[in-house]
């Protein structure tokens, strides 16, 4: 099932938001869905016409008109896609920060499914629902013109396995409602905190408008994971498997603790080596003076060896002269 734009261009007043109880502009949904004479209403991507519907799900929305462009990235859109898009905005309005759909940059170089800005609005953050296939470099380079601009990024998976690049960018996987069910968004990897007891990273799971809420205030951060740390586990259908995460979302305290962890380590490690260093030293100095001892003794042996030889070379003269008396 394809799902149309959240947003539309009103001739006058600019962007609508049908996410937004009065469309962003103050106005009524009935001022403008079945409105006769019909309001000329654009679609922000392809600019194409659009009209004001209703799902019978009960949720608002743009629909482009007959024969609009096929390859209109927001006339494409699944209904996972869609709700995900609309339950990000919800979760952005819920923690205190504006939510605007579908917002272009200003050279056209990406639009963001849901930009959050700050009540005061010198913060920024895109939130990215990516269910499309990308490749690593693809999710990079998109992640790096959001940052050139001074806008945080979030990329949000809800495929049941988790993409490649979930640690190689800011991105989190969500388990995915039921269709058309009114079910809560869970965060089930990109997540973690560092449990220092058992020295590694624990996943951790939480609903996307606390995470959203925590993302925003700065409550999380992405935080690099250590080489030694990178391998991690968890119980999946009742067995134990393991994985690789180079990247978090974490809390300060968490990261704060994998540092730690990685100093007393690192000190283990000096101390490791420190003592095989002395064991080796101890090693040599001990086959050092056991070759000593042995030169010593062979030199003892060769030296006794010598005299024998002088001594029975003294008996074999003495022994010459008595024959010659005789």
């Amino acid at each position: 099932m394809r799902f149309m734009p959240f947003t539309a261009l009103h001739p006058d007043l600019g962007r609508l938001d049908a996410t937004l109880a009065d469309l962003r502009h103050k106005l009524d949904w009935a001022q403008i869905h079945k409105a006769r004479p019909r309001i000329q209403l654009a679609c922000p991507e392809c600019d194409w016409t659009l009209h004001p519907k209703v799902s019978r799900y009960g949720v608002r929305f743009f629909c482009h008109d007959p024969g609009r462009p096929p390859s209109c990235e927001l006339s494409n859109e699944s209904w996972e896609h869609h709700m995900l898009k609309l339950d990000m905005a919800g979760a952005i309005r819920a923690a205190g920060w504006f939510a605007t759909l579908e917002v272009p940059a200003e050279d056209g170089s990406w639009r963001a499914d849901v930009m959050a800005t700050s009540t005061d609005g010198t913060q920024r953050m895109a939130w990215e629902a990516q269910l499309s296939p990308i490749t690593l470099d693809d999710i990079q380079a998109r992640t790096d013109r959001y940052l050139d601009e001074g806008v945080r990024v979030c990329w949000v998976s809800p495929h049941k396995r988790s993409p490649r690049w979930i640690s190689a960018v800011p991105a989190v996987r969500v388990h995915a409602p039921e269709e058309h069910e009114p079910q809560l968004w869970i965060v089930d990897d990109g997540l973690a905190g560092f449990d220092y007891g058992a020295g590694r990273w624990m996943f951790r799971e939480e609903e996307l408008v606390q995470f959203v809420r925590w993302a925003l205030h700065g409550q999380v951060l992405t935080v690099e994971s250590m080489p030694r740390y990178r391998r991690v586990y968890r119980v999946v259908d009742g067995e134990q498997r393991q994985f690789r995460r180079g990247q978090w979302w974490t809390s300060a305290q968490s990261a704060a603790a994998q540092e730690k962890h990685n100093a007393m380590g690192q000190r283990q490690e000096l101390a490791r080596e420190e003592r095989k260093a002395r064991q080796k030293q101890l090693e040599e100095e001990a086959d050092r003076q056991s070759r000593l001892r042995a030169e010593q003794e062979q030199a003892r042996r060769a030296e006794q060896a010598e005299r024998l030889r002088e001594k029975r070379a003294e008996e074999y003269g003495g022994a010459r002269r008595v024959r010659r008396r005789w």
